[in-house]
């Protein structure tokens, strides 16, 4: 292993890895170096102590990046010893080993059409047994199929090992979802589902992410406390666990067979940072729930002491968030400046006097620019902000979220306002908003091909009917042929949908009506659109949301003019695209920047309907996400009437 020269550690860290416990919980907050802790650790167990056998883990992919940038500030080169894995991972691996095929799912499109067979399989049972049903099924043959809702369920369901919990319960299903106030119909589908992926060998199908941590756990689950589970037990001389904050409940019993039978273990979390459905923590809890799966003995550590920021931004989170930063550079510059907003154009605006204060700022001869990044909790709310500074000039880039005029709900709506007959066709439509647009008929309208009915009665899904390509991979091709076509578009959509649909409606509607495109965004027909798709309830509303932004921004322009404007903006981001122009702000959400840091950074929109007050609410940790990552400037955008304080929070 070839060591580059050595990072010494702070003292926080120190304590740390001179731990005498065998078994190590460290608590840290955000910048103080957590994931720089488990990599010196690493590389002194492999040069000083001789480990032979390494597992570092992380909860997810962004995780095991930071891992990786970390080792490389102490090695050039990865060891044999080492080996670097998400839970998910590991316990793909631990199956494969066991001697089971492990075939992973190919897309969520998919997963989908497969929910969709195991939904008809459902019926066709219901049907057959109705006279048997609860009340709570009377209903549901009527009911539409809710794919974001049962994937939302299913992934719960998992992640808090539901079957387990009814099982020990005492309780037959049916009452143990009345006393939870679970949905019992969603319930059902599940059982079905897994019936189907697991087959009438009950050897899975297939593996859909976080299925192989869910196996596993189910697999430890019917063993007795205390007792040993070969596959996990000596494995490795020491396993280094970032990220627990984000554990469920069936990584926890994967956790708790690691940590108690191979070597060594250290485990890090910002348990301020859980904002992930399903962990275990909440905001400004101790970890119980993760030292309870720990063997007994188990020391803990805090890291307080931040690399990333100086004393102005710790003093203002201390304040804001009841934690206890400390400078490790108590001479930094730094800044913590609160601003107010009266409404969301005011919000807006300010941030563009932010933009120009940053653009103003010194850089060093041979780097880029300083930029300023804007961390959103909602993808809604870039749009107002995107479309104003595209008209006042700003070059903006977007991480971890598309460009409005991308998104599959507002392409789409952009799509039918373009083709209605009140719109002269005038504006070109871009290929990729035209390729969006494609793929939100797709979700919003078009259903899978349908099963074998004898193929699900069997208990197997027919995977023929999946068919060989997914009809997403058409869109491009089919946008390329509708661009500048507005005709072409009309019949698109004629051939798509049903006659009576609102859709068709909307086509249908008289020319006068594109005179303001704000109120046709608003039309109940839009929303009655969306109200019918077969989505779950908090997609519909990110897509009311997204109608009531795009409303916004186009109040009082005629459809041709609104177009014709949302046309040259697109035109002007592809030149800038193209001249490899870096832009001078980036808007990205609280998920995308999670583990990344900033030297400027806005936080805007922080009101009571983005950012929740309640210490268990995880919106509220996201707030202490977005606010950590900072370096050198921090601006908290906050709602005049409702401001955040320590009162508040």
């Amino acid at each position: 292993m070839h060591l580059r020269p050595k990072s010494y550690p702070g003292i926080d860290q120190n304590q740390a890895l001179n731990s005498a416990a065998n078994s190590l919980l460290i608590h840290a907050l955000a910048g103080t170096g957590k994931t720089t802790t488990l990599a010196i650790k690493a590389a002194d167990l492999i040069r000083s102590r001789g480990a032979r056998n390494i597992l570092m883990l992380a909860y997810s992919e962004a995780g095991l990046k930071a891992i990786r940038a970390r080792l490389a500030e102490f090695t050039s080169v990865l060891p044999e010893e080492l080996h670097i894995l998400t839970l998910e991972q590991l316990c793909a691996q631990v199956l494969g080993e066991q001697g089971d095929p492990v075939p992973m799912l190919a897309s969520a499109l998919e997963k989908n059409l497969l929910v969709q067979q195991a939904h008809e399989a459902l019926l066709q049972e219901l049907q057959r047994h109705a006279e048997l049903e609860p009340p709570e099924l009377a209903d549901y043959p009527a009911r539409p199929l809710d794919i974001n809702a049962f994937s939302t369920f299913e992934a719960r369901a998992k992640q808090r090992m539901l079957a387990q919990a009814v099982e020990s319960s005492g309780l037959d299903a049916l009452q143990f979802c009345r006393d939870h106030e679970l949905d019992y119909g969603l319930y059902r589908l599940l059982c079905k589902y897994e019936r189907l992926r697991e087959g009438p060998t009950q050897e899975p199908l297939f593996y859909a992410p976080g299925d192989c941590t869910y196996a596993l756990a189910c697999q430890l689950a019917t063993l007795d406390f205390g007792t040993d589970f070969p596959p996990l037990q000596g494995r490795f001389d020491a396993v280094l666990f970032d990220e627990l904050q984000d554990l469920d409940e069936a990584a926890l019993l994967v956790l708790r067979h690691l940590a108690r039978g191979n070597g060594s273990f250290i485990g890090a979390g910002d348990f301020n940072q859980h904002i992930l459905p399903g962990a275990s923590s909440v905001f400004g809890d101790s970890a119980q729930r993760v030292l309870q799966e720990l063997p007994e003995g188990t020391g803990q550590a805090e890291l307080r002491t931040t690399y990333r920021f100086g004393p102005a931004i710790c003093a203002g989170l201390n304040r804001l968030f009841g934690v206890a930063f400390e400078a490790h550079y108590p001479n930094a510059a730094s800044r913590f400046e609160p601003r107010r907003y009266a409404d969301h154009e005011d919000c807006a605006r300010q941030l563009l006097d932010i933009h120009r204060f940053v653009s103003l700022q010194p850089c060093r001869p041979d780097g880029p620019p300083a930029t300023l990044r804007v961390i959103l909790r909602s993808p809604e709310d870039s749009v107002l902000l995107e479309w104003l500074f595209a008209h006042e000039g700003v070059h903006y880039g977007c991480q971890g979220l598309q460009r409005f005029y991308q998104r599959r709900e507002i392409a789409l709506v952009l799509a039918i306002m373009w083709a209605m007959q009140g719109c002269s066709g005038g504006a070109l439509l871009s290929q990729g908003i035209l390729s969006s647009a494609v793929e939100g008929l797709m979700r919003y309208v078009r259903r899978g091909s349908r099963p074998d009915g004898d193929l699900l009665a069997n208990g197997l899904f027919d995977m023929e009917a999946l068919g060989e390509t997914p009809p997403e991979a058409d869109s491009k091709a089919i946008a390329a042929e509708l661009q500048g076509q507005q005709q072409a578009m009309r019949r698109f959509f004629t051939a798509s949908i049903a006659s009576d649909s609102p859709c068709a409606q909307l086509l249908a509607l008289p020319a006068e009506l594109c005179a303001d495109a704000g109120r046709l965004c608003a039309h109940p027909l839009l929303r009655q659109f969306f109200a019918q798709a077969p989505i779950s309830q908090d997609e519909l509303h990110r897509c009311l949301a997204s109608l009531q932004a795009l409303s916004r921004i186009c109040a009082g322009l005629s459809v041709d003019e609104f177009l014709g404007r949302l046309s040259l903006m697109v035109s002007s981001s592809i030149a800038q695209h193209q001249r490899r122009e870096q832009a001078s702000l980036q808007l990205l959400t609280v998920e995308r920047c999670k583990g990344h840091e900033y030297e400027y950074v806005a936080v805007p929109f922080v009101d009571p309907g983005h950012f929740s007050r309640n210490a268990a609410d995880p919106r509220r940790n996201m707030l202490y996400v977005a606010m950590t990552r900072a370096r050198k400037h921090l601006w908290l955008l906050q709602q005049g009437e409702s401001p955040v304080g320590p009162a508040a929070l």
